[in-house]
């Protein structure tokens, strides 16, 4: 039997930008001062602007080059951490966070991610999940999960080389969609994501999905989905768009500039 995981297993992946103080780390974790965690804080900078760590807790590496799957990709190489949790700038952990993602791994110690509930302010679900935990998920799941609900297990997913896609992301060319091939390409490789229907954070920055326009979503989604569904890239947008229109997020007159948009993002990540 595999040894239990436990909560000194568990290392906090955090994205931020510009930043020459730990002070940000602070609102962070209520809880207790963030030095009692262990954190590696990647941030993406300019040589004139550097953030240290006086706390062995607390490791720091500044980059000099943006792209939030950049980011998280330097963070994922040089982690330590059993268990890591991605995540960024804005979130709040809740109290029991580490109790939650360690019960989770010990519970099904073969998953190489585990999604976790997050709020949008106390006590408000940050979008419908479902009602209880999911060991085997559909495309629906996987394509639905978030980065700061991430926790992955380093030693899989560096043993099956999975990393970020850094053509997608905020700072990248297509601007979404990086979480959706990640958790794609640990599907591929035969491992397993289960959903945890625990809350572990709440989460005060907007989606960025949700803030696109229909030209700029679905630019994004022409080159996701032929990254992920190849041939059956037509199928998928149809889909998405008959999706859309059933819940009112896209207009019948906006149709056409979604295929439009779909085809020149295809286009382009085919260039790549």
């Amino acid at each position: 039997m595999a040894q239990a995981f436990k909560k000194s297993d568990v290392e906090i992946l955090v994205a931020t930008m510009n930043r020459q103080s730990l002070d940000f780390l602070v609102p962070m974790f209520t809880i207790s001062h963030f030095s009692e965690f262990n954190i590696l804080v990647v941030n993406q900078t300019t040589p004139d602007i550097i953030l240290t760590s006086g706390f062995p807790s607390v490791r720091v590496i500044n980059a000099f080059e943006i792209g939030l799957s950049k980011s998280r990709n330097l963070a994922l190489t040089n982690a330590v951490g059993k268990l890591c949790l991605i995540t960024d700038d804005d979130v709040i952990f809740k109290e029991d966070f580490l109790d939650h993602i360690v019960n989770a791994f010990n519970l099904n110690n073969t998953s190489a991610l585990i999604s976790f509930r997050i709020e949008k302010a106390p006590g408000v679900l940050y979008k419908k999940y479902p009602k209880e935990r999911v060991t085997t998920t559909a495309l629906g799941h996987r394509l639905n999960i978030m980065s700061v609900e991430m926790v992955v297990n380093s030693a899989l997913i560096r043993e099956h080389k999975i990393l970020f896609n850094e053509h997608f992301g905020l700072g990248a060319q297509f601007l979404m969609g990086e979480e959706a091939i990640f958790i794609n390409s640990i599907h591929e490789g035969g491992l397993n994501i289960m959903l945890e229907p625990s809350v572990i954070a709440m989460h005060l920055g907007e989606d960025t999905h949700a803030r696109s326009s229909v030209l700029d979503k679905y630019y994004v989604q022409g080159a996701l989905f032929t990254a992920i569904f190849k041939n059956n890239y037509y199928k998928w947008i149809l889909f998405k768009i008959a999706y859309e229109l059933k819940h009112n997020t896209i207009k019948l007159k906006e149709i056409v500039v979604a295929i439009r948009a779909a085809l020149a993002g295809r286009a382009a990540f085919k260039k790549i």
